[in-house]
């Protein structure tokens, strides 16, 4: 049998053998850089980590070619859960710059996430006003929160409770960590007192202001209208 070259790699003073065509079954990575490069391990044969050892040899499994996930209690270190192992092991996987092994951790992390994901609710409060002054190129950061106070959406707003899909679809929304100076924080108050008006406190009821969005309506070329739209997140969904 032809002699393959091996390889030391020590985590936490363990130490642990790869085999050339370990090192290629998904490079590049970093152990094909360290060792088969211009870099004193090349040489020396050796590379030194302070990763995780107990993470290693499932990557030394995965390395051989073999299934490791999904991930079982016994091939994880006795503090760390599933859940954590498997982001563990992705994080891992990204430092060796393996980008199979990354794409097989998404696999198992993303549908978990996506589930969740699906079960967020955001409601859409939305608004006609007469006003079309509220949108104003003169006023600080083009809106005008004197115009905004005069408004009373507890009469003749709608809203709809949404998923997370819909919400993407929506396109970009002015977000309240936007308007962090001094103006644009009057104008987060404005909309967060115009949202109060027409849903009460949405904060005690487990709501939290996304964002929003306004625009004029034209009739021919002339303005006619402001529509606004409002965008709150439920945010005891997040915390389940």
């Amino acid at each position: 049998m032809e002699y393959e070259p091996k390889y030391t790699v020590v985590l936490r003073g363990q130490e642990f053998l790869l085999t050339k065509s370990q090192i290629d079954f998904d490079s590049p990575n970093y152990f094909s850089t360290c060792f088969l490069g211009d870099f004193r391990e090349a040489e020396t044969r050796r590379l030194e980590l302070s990763r995780n050892p107990d993470l290693f040899r499932l990557i030394v499994e995965y390395l051989c070619g073999y299934e490791i996930l999904p991930l079982n209690e016994k091939s994880l270190p006795p503090f760390m859960s599933l859940e954590t192992g498997i982001q563990n092991l992705r994080a891992d996987a990204l430092f060796y710059q393996l980008d199979g092994l990354v794409n097989v951790c998404d696999r198992f992390v993303k549908p978990r996430e996506n589930i969740e994901s699906l079960r967020r609710s955001f409601m859409i409060l939305g608004y006609s006003a007469s006003s079309t002054y509220i949108l104003d190129e003169t006023a600080p950061k083009g809106i005008s929160v004197d115009n905004i106070k005069w408004l009373e959406p507890q009469k003749d707003s709608w809203i709809t409770v949404v998923k997370k899909e819909t919400i993407d679809e929506m396109g970009a929304l002015q977000s309240p960590r936007s308007f962090n100076d001094f103006q644009g924080l009057r104008i987060v108050s404005a909309m967060e007192e115009f949202t109060k008006k027409a849903l009460g406190n949405y904060h005690k009821h487990g709501w939290k202001l996304k964002g929003w969005r306004m625009e004029v309506v034209l009739q021919g070329t002339r303005p006619k209208s402001t529509e606004i739209l409002i965008v709150l997140e439920d945010v005891r969904t997040r915390s389940k």
